[in-house]
């Protein structure tokens, strides 16, 4: 049998902008439309990535994944309403999650960092917690002005540095006063308060009076109402993108797709996207979604492999692991070794563990009960440890004939599968499976070559 597995690389080789930096800059271009110019299209979302220049030399270049997009899918057929529009920009503005990352932009540009960035941001309110529980435990009241690490007073006063005081006020868990410093009548300096959007040259931070809750004696502080506070954001940021993912999906290729020679036969298909090319493109009925799918019922899993269990026992940031969230949100959390075509072939090579069976491997019986699994454009990285760990389990007690085409796209892309699988699994195993040739590496199969398609020249946008 053959089974595919495929990540968001798979998407990325079909030219669908479904990376980080593509929903990034999408959602941008929503927060500054012009909404006189009523609908928006493909070219709005994402002209200004189709050329880049040279500031130094005045050089210019088309981007060439956008190239190929707008050759293989009917580009011009993509409209979103203005009504769609303007409900999008509001929930960008309100969502905490997507603010905190629009601030973070250039340090983000992939998936996986998303994922780190959001692990950081929860180790920021961690420590944020555990300050307010020692000012709690020894005053029965909590300053809420935030002061400097250069600050020594009240035990009450809450103590943090910039950087923190920052990431807490994009989570919407400070509030920050906005001050401008000038001189009055008579020369003297004084700080006055600016709406944020003028020109400012300081900050008082405050926390955000919600989050306490006033009892005769003593105020207590309401952690759980964060921790509710910044899940809910989660999921209207889930909401978000699975709306951006659905405009994708809408794309139509100009025409069929050729089907993959050394896939063609796959069985199974196992996706740790959200979108349904594999389906869509080739007419594969049978996928697993093992992170979940879009739709108007999506049930998308969006969050961080795990968490020390300090932060998981203490405060409950359950949510924003992936497997609470497969958990809560009934994805398919089964794997190779409950698939019943998979355990049939292990169970054929099992009981003949202690036969002679050397030569065997060639002959039609032994290819009828053959696995082979075909990893495409799935970073191999250690949010999904668990699954990788399995697929390469499959030959430990003995060969049971699983054999694996791990894809890649380029030799660095090669460099960090490999890296990441000797993370995993330890360099033993993966020498190991190299050198029995049950682990190969394949260039990712040229889906324009494949299908004779050449690029386009884009159009050019004035910055507005």
């Amino acid at each position: 049998m053959n089974i595919l597995i495929v990540g968001n690389g798979f998407d990325l080789s079909h030219y669908l902008p479904t990376k980080y930096d593509h929903f990034m800059v999408a959602m941008q271009a929503v927060e500054n439309w012009d909404e006189s110019k009523g609908d928006m299209g493909f070219d709005d979302f994402f002209g200004k990535d189709y050329w880049f220049k040279d500031d130094k030399t005045g050089e210019e270049w088309q981007n060439k994944f956008f190239q190929y997009t707008k050759a293989v899918y009917k580009t011009g057929e993509i409209k979103i309403s203005a009504e769609k529009i303007e409900e999008l920009k509001k929930k960008l503005t309100e969502n905490v999650w997507y603010q905190y990352f629009l601030d973070h932009v250039q340090e983000v540009k992939t998936w996986i960092d998303f994922e780190r960035k959001i692990q950081q941001a929860i180790e920021v309110v961690f420590n944020f917690f555990n300050l307010v529980k020692a000012i709690s435990n020894r005053s029965n009241n909590i300053n809420r002005k935030v002061e400097s690490y250069s600050y020594k007073g009240e035990v009450s006063t809450l103590v943090l540095g910039g950087y923190e005081s920052s990431l807490l006020n994009l989570l919407r868990i400070l509030d920050c006063e906005f001050l401008v410093h000038e001189q009055d009548d008579v020369g003297k300096l004084r700080y006055i308060k600016v709406d944020k959007k003028e020109k400012w040259d300081f900050c008082n931070f405050y926390i955000n009076e919600q989050y306490f809750f006033q009892t005769r004696n003593f105020e207590e502080f309401k952690f759980d109402k964060i921790v509710n506070h910044l899940q809910k954001n989660l999921d209207n940021f889930i909401t978000i993108f699975n709306s951006y993912l659905e405009i994708i999906e809408e794309l139509e290729p100009k025409k069929n797709f050729n089907v993959i020679n050394e896939i063609q036969l796959y069985t199974e298909v196992f996706s740790f996207n959200y979108t349904s090319t594999c389906k869509k493109n080739y007419n594969v009925n049978q996928i697993e979604f093992l992170h979940g799918k879009i739709g108007n019922s999506q049930n998308i899993v969006l969050g961080i492999s795990d968490l020390e269990r300090k932060y998981l026992e203490k405060y409950k940031f359950y949510g924003f692991t992936k497997y609470h969230q497969k958990l809560m949100k009934q994805t398919n959390y089964k794997f190779l070794l409950e698939n019943d075509g998979v355990k049939s072939n292990l169970n054929f090579w099992l009981k003949m563990e202690n036969e002679p069976i050397d030569r065997f491997y060639e002959t039609e019986t032994a290819k009828k009960y053959r696995t082979n699994i075909y990893i495409w454009g799935h970073s191999l990285d250690i949010s999904d440890d668990t699954y990788i760990k399995e697929i390469f389990s499959l030959n430990d007690q003995l060969d049971c004939n699983v054999r694996v085409v791990i894809f890649y796209f380029d030799s660095e892309a090669k460099f960090d599968l490999l890296a990441n699988l000797l993370h995993i699994l330890e360099k033993e195993k993966v020498e190991k499976w190299m050198k029995k040739g049950w682990l190969k590496f394949q260039e990712n199969p040229d889906i324009a070559k494949l299908n004779n398609i050449q690029p386009v020249e884009l159009p050019k946008f004035e910055e507005a």
